[in-house]
């Protein structure tokens, strides 16, 4: 009887490498690559090589004795591991399935012995595990920092955390089980995503899990490679969590300068602090929007308090100045002649209301 053999060879993080270095660069390093995979089938009696683009050769081994198959195929896989390391710049994983009776169980074979690249990890021969317990639950559980980067439209990092979670758990699942764990967790972001409930509460799984099509779980399944999952985290979770709502900057440092200008201290880069924005951003925001500077807007806020005070009330000037962010009633008359035009004094005995003074003297 003749059996055959399969060594799939996969080279390590090909998809990511053609990202950053270019589809020109990695063509070339595959043309490497498939002369290097073909060199070492040559020299084995009876082995064949067939390209699986864009970067997986299957090797194929056929012979009469399952021992000697199973001996050539680990020295081959050794030795195009050193190849493709010699000829190009990758590195590559060659995996390799049992003596079989027929090329297409050989293949199903090694394809499903290279799926524990998903939890071994590259560069190295993977043979055919033996079977050992599965763990029943995840060893670290993260729904609470999920939920809250999710809600709070934190893709990348949603993506990251869930990116870690796959590594903790690599090292204590097989590849169906970290799948299934996987996949779990992101049926969990799509609820927690869409918050779609039914009229008695509970979630409406089929709007839910609209935004998570079929073929992105049954994409799950094909994923043998860590880097490429990652990716593939980014780009789902950026389809999977809604953007967050564009944040009004200028509204935001606008109530803050409202309730804070009475401090004396207050500075353009304290309120760029408060509003998690750059200071240069604000002051761009005051001239376009309002056609004034912070300086002038805050300004405008201390001398309005200041003329209500004067005008409501008999309170020194001193006081008065203390209350609407001047350290000292010298520093509130300056503005005060500057801005409006006379002394607070002048401007308490005229008996002006605010509603009376020109508005553009504010902000001057």
């Amino acid at each position: 009887m003749t059996y055959a053999m399969a060594a799939l060879v996969d080279i390590d993080d090909f998809m990511v490498s053609e990202q950053v270095r270019g589809r020109p660069w990695a063509q070339r390093q595959l043309r490497h690559a498939d002369q290097a995979v073909r060199a070492a089938a040559r020299g084995r009696p009876g082995a064949t090589c067939h390209p699986r683009p864009p970067e997986e050769w299957l090797v194929m081994l056929t012979g009469a004795d399952p021992a000697t198959l199973m001996s050539d195929a680990a020295a081959l896989a050794e030795d195009v591991r050193a190849a493709i390391v010699r000829e190009t710049e990758w590195t590559a994983t060659v995996s390799l399935g049992f003596p079989s009776v027929g090329s297409v169980a050989a293949e199903r074979d090694a394809r499903r012995v290279n799926g524990y690249k998903l939890v071994l990890g590259g560069d190295r021969v993977i043979e055919p595990p033996s079977a050992g317990p599965v763990a029943a639950a995840p060893p670290v559980r993260i729904e609470r920092e999920l939920t809250r980067r999710v809600r709070a439209g934190d893709r990348n990092g949603a993506a990251g955390l869930l990116a870690s979670w796959v590594d903790r758990c690599a090292r204590d699942a097989d590849p169906e089980t970290l799948r299934n764990w996987l996949i779990g967790q992101l049926l969990f972001v799509v609820d927690v995503a869409n918050r779609a409930t039914l009229a008695d509460g509970s979630t409406d799984w089929v709007m839910t899990c609209a935004r998570l099509p079929i073929e992105d779980i049954v994409t799950v399944g094909d994923i043998h490679e860590r880097s490429y999952l990652h990716m593939w985290l980014r780009d789902t979770l950026g389809r999977l969590v809604p953007e967050p709502p564009r944040r009004d900057v200028l509204a935001l440092a606008e109530a803050y300068m409202d309730e804070h200008y009475t401090d004396p201290e207050l500075r353009l880069a304290t309120v760029a602090e408060a509003v998690s924005a750059s200071p240069f951003y604000i002051s761009h925001l005051f001239a376009e929007k309002r056609r004034t500077t912070f300086l002038r807007h805050l300004t405008g806020l201390r001398l309005r308090h200041a003329r209500r005070l004067l005008s409501t009330s008999g309170l020194p000037v001193d006081v008065i100045a203390t209350r609407t962010g001047y350290p000292t009633a010298k520093a509130l008359r300056g503005a005060f002649r500057r801005h409006v035009g006379c002394s607070p004094t002048e401007y308490r005995r005229a008996g002006f209301r605010p509603d009376r003074d020109r508005p553009d003297r504010d902000h001057a």
